[in-house]
C-alpha cells in the first residue's frame, strides 16, 4: 500500500510544473480575452479564440490535479488583472506574431516538463499539451505567412561541401578576421531577435499604460535593454549582409488606457526577460564564434540583473505567488 500511495501522490517536479502552468495559462486566459474584444480580423480571432480554450482547458485540468493530491489552488491572474473594454493597445497584426512567440514559448516549457514527469496520468497530459500547442504554432505560422506577417529567415545562396573544420579560425572573432556565421548560429540568432522584438513592443505598450510611476520606469528601462540586445543580435547578422525579422513596434496604438492590471504586466516582462536567459544560453552552446559567445554571456547577465529587479518590484508590492515550497527544517527544528 505505501509504494502504491508513494507512486501516486504528485511529485515536486510534477507539482511545479503544474502551478507554473497555472500561472502562465492563467495570465494568458486574461491576455486572450482581451485581445478577442477588439481584434477586427477574423483569421487571427479564430486563432485567439482556440488559445484561449485551450488555456482555459488547462486550467481546468490542473485544479483537478492539484485537488485530487489536496493542494492548493494557486491564485494566478483573474478578472480583477483585465479591463475588457479598454481600448486597443496593440493591432491585429502583433496579437498574431505575439501567439507565434507564445506558442514557442509554451513547446519549451511543455518539453521540459514532460521530462521531469514520472505521474503516467500528468505526463500524458503535458503530451497532450505539446500536440495541442505543436498544432496552435503550426496555424499561427501558416496564417502569418499567408498574411505577410512574419519573414522567413535567410537561406543560405552560396554553395555547400562536405568538409571537416581543420583550422582554429572558425572559432576567432575578438581581433583576428572572424569567419562568417554558419547556419546553426543564424538560427540561434534569428530566434533570439524575433522573441526580443516581442518585449520590445510589449514594454513599448505597457510603458504607455502602467498605472505606477515605478512600473512605467522599469519597462522604460527593460526596453532600452531589449533595444540594445536587438541591434547587437541584428549586427551579427548584417555583417554578412542577412536579412533581420521584421519590426513591430509601430503595432502600438495611442492608448493609455490599462487593460491589465501592473502586477500582470511587471510578471509577464518579468517571466520573459527570465526565460531569454536560456534561449541565450542554448545559442551560446550551440555557436562556435568567441564574439558571440561573449555577446550572449554579457546579455544573459544583462538580463538576469533585469529580472532581478523586476521580481524586488513583484515581492514589495506582494503580487509574487510564492511556488510549492519545501519544508524548512531548520525552522522545525528551533526551541
Amino acid at each position: 500500500m505505501n509504494d502504491m500511495e508513494h507512486q501516486t501522490k504528485m511529485s515536486a517536479t510534477e507539482h511545479a510544473a503544474l502551478w507554473a502552468q497555472y500561472m502562465d495559462d492563467s495570465l494568458a486566459c486574461c491576455v486572450f480575452r482581451y485581445f478577442l474584444n477588439n481584434t477586427n480580423d477574423e483569421d487571427i480571432k479564430k486563432l485567439i479564440q482556440y488559445s484561449l480554450d485551450l488555456a482555459e482547458s488547462h486550467l481546468v485540468q490542473v485544479r483537478i490535479f492539484l485537488k485530487q493530491d489536496n493542494q492548493p489552488i494557486p491564485i494566478g491572474f483573474t478578472d480583477e488583472d483585465v479591463n475588457l473594454n479598454a481600448k486597443s493597445l496593440f493591432t491585429d497584426t502583433f496579437k498574431i506574431y505575439y501567439l507565434h512567440i507564445m506558442s514557442i514559448h509554451g513547446l519549451t516549457r511543455y518539453a521540459g516538463a514532460t521530462s521531469v514527469c514520472m505521474r503516467e496520468d500528468i505526463r500524458q497530459y503535458i503530451i497532450k499539451c505539446t500536440s495541442q500547442t505543436l498544432k496552435l504554432f503550426d496555424n499561427v505560422t501558416s496564417v502569418s505567412l499567408q498574411k505577410g506577417i512574419i519573414s522567413k529567415p535567410p537561406s543560405l545562396n552560396n554553395t555547400q561541401n562536405i568538409k571537416f573544420i581543420n583550422n582554429k579560425t572558425s572559432s576567432t572573432g575578438w581581433l583576428s578576421k572572424k569567419r562568417p556565421i554558419n547556419a546553426i548560429e543564424i538560427s540561434g540568432v534569428y530566434l533570439n531577435i524575433q522573441k526580443t522584438m516581442v518585449k520590445m513592443v510589449l514594454e513599448l505598450g505597457f510603458s504607455q499604460v502602467s498605472q505606477s510611476k515605478e512600473v512605467r520606469d522599469y519597462m522604460r528601462k527593460a526596453k532600452k535593454v531589449c533595444d540594445k540586445h536587438f541591434e547587437v543580435l541584428s549586427s551579427v547578422l548584417r555583417e554578412d549582409s542577412l536579412h533581420i525579422p521584421r519590426g513591430f513596434e509601430t503595432e502600438v496604438t495611442d492608448s493609455k488606457t490599462p487593460p491589465f492590471s501592473d502586477k500582470l504586466m511587471l510578471f509577464h516582462i518579468t517571466t520573459l526577460l527570465s526565460a531569454a536567459i536560456s534561449y541565450y544560453s542554448d545559442a551560446l552552446s550551440m555557436g562556435q564564434r568567441r564574439d558571440l559567445f561573449t555577446s550572449y554571456a554579457r546579455m544573459s547577465l544583462e538580463m538576469a540583473l533585469l529580472a532581478e529587479k523586476g521580481l524586488n518590484i513583484l515581492i514589495e508590492n506582494e503580487w509574487l505567488e510564492q511556488p510549492p515550497i519545501a519544508v524548512d527544517r531548520n525552522d522545525l527544528t528551533k526551541d
